[in-house]
C-alpha cells in the first residue's frame, strides 16, 4: 500500500483566492463571494496580507464551503467564538481572503495505491498535511500559550497585542516553507 502526496505551493494555494467578509453580531453573511464553489465540499485556507492564517475542512456529506465559511465569518454563526475573533482582529485592508480546494482537486493531491480512501479521508489528510507544512497563524498552538502566559503577567490588552504581533512575525519568518 502506498500513499502520494503532491503538496502544492503556497503561491497555487493563494492565487485562486476570493475576498472574504466579516458579519458582526445582527449583520448578514452571504456566500455569494464564493460563487458556484459554495455548494463544494474539500479545503479551505483563510489568508490576509499573503500570510496563511487557518486551513480548514469541510467535514461531513452535509457540509458545504458556504456553510462551512458562514460559521467561520458570522458572529452569531460562530457564537463569537473559535477563529472568528481572531479573524475580526486582522487590520483591512488588506482583505482577509480564502481559497478553496475542492475534493476533485483533493483527488490529485493525495492519491491512494493499493487502498481506497474516499474523499473526506483524503480531505482529512491533505488538511493535516497543509497544517504541518504552511503552519497557519491562527494554528500555532504555542502562540497561544505564549498569549496566556503574557496576559498572566501583562494586564493592558496593547501591550499583549503587540508582543504578539512581534512573536507571530517571527514564527512567521522561520516556518515559511
Amino acid at each position: 500500500m502506498k500513499i502520494e502526496i503532491e503538496i502544492p505551493s503556497k503561491e497555487q494555494l493563494l492565487g485562486k483566492a476570493c475576498q472574504v467578509g466579516l458579519a458582526s453580531k445582527g449583520d448578514r453573511w452571504t456566500e455569494k463571494c464564493l460563487g458556484k464553489a459554495a455548494k463544494l465540499q474539500g479545503i479551505y485556507v483563510i489568508h490576509h496580507n499573503g500570510q496563511i492564517v487557518y486551513v480548514g475542512k469541510t467535514n461531513s456529506p452535509n457540509m458545504s464551503f458556504g456553510r462551512r465559511l458562514r460559521s467561520e465569518f458570522q458572529e452569531t454563526a460562530s457564537a463569537g467564538k473559535h477563529i472568528y475573533p481572531m479573524l475580526a482582529k486582522l487590520p483591512v485592508p488588506p482583505h482577509i481572503q480564502v481559497s478553496l480546494v475542492p475534493s476533485v482537486d483533493i483527488a490529485k493531491i493525495v492519491r491512494a495505491d493499493g487502498l481506497f480512501l474516499n474523499d473526506y479521508e483524503k480531505i482529512e489528510i491533505a488538511e493535516t498535511i497543509f497544517i504541518h507544512v504552511f503552519k497557519p497563524e491562527f494554528q500555532l498552538h504555542q502562540m497561544k500559550k505564549l498569549e496566556k502566559a503574557l496576559r498572566k503577567i501583562e494586564k493592558r490588552d496593547t501591550v499583549v497585542t503587540t508582543m504578539m504581533n512581534i512573536a507571530r512575525s517571527a514564527a512567521r519568518s522561520k516556518v515559511e516553507p
